[in-house]
């Protein structure tokens, strides 16, 4: 399963990663995210657990955050939970407008037989798809207000 993402944020590069790295925050920015816990923080990201509810259904998971902020990227692989083994990654491009943000998933769940299928056909479209732009449309409000 992969999805992509994007949106044009009338904001600095530097505003909207400040943002999309600051999960802690997210629960605030967005309904569906009930609560973030940090376990750990290293130089470069962190390691945190968090819950809500994606389209309505309950939805758990624990993952290491790697900030590269020359870089302007953001990197999460996802450890614990439904989602186990699900990478994704922020990139931000300074453009003339503001910043274009990128966000892409990878996940294929692993289970005999069936783990491709109810990744692409089900988890992806259904779930990863809807919280994607669900936190980018809120990053994007957050962003442009500051």
């Amino acid at each position: 399963m992969h999805t992509r993402h994007e949106a044009l944020v009338s904001a600095s590069a530097d505003t909207v990663f400040a943002l999309a790295a600051d999960v802690e925050q997210w629960p605030s920015l967005h309904r569906a995210y009930r609560w973030c816990r940090v376990l750990a923080r290293t130089p470069d990201g962190l390691v945190f657990e968090m819950a809500g509810r994606i389209r309505g259904w309950p939805a758990w998971w624990t993952a290491v955050q790697e900030r590269q902020p020359a870089a302007r990227r953001l990197i999460f692989r996802h450890i614990k939970g439904f989602t186990t083994g699900m990478w994704v990654a922020w990139s931000l491009h300074p453009e003339r407008e503001g910043t274009k943000v990128i966000i892409e998933h990878d996940l294929v769940i692993r289970w005999p037989l069936v783990g491709r299928p109810v990744s692409n056909l089900i988890v992806g479209p259904f779930f990863i798809d809807w919280i994607a732009r669900q936190t980018l449309a809120a990053i994007k409000q957050a962003a442009e207000r500051t």
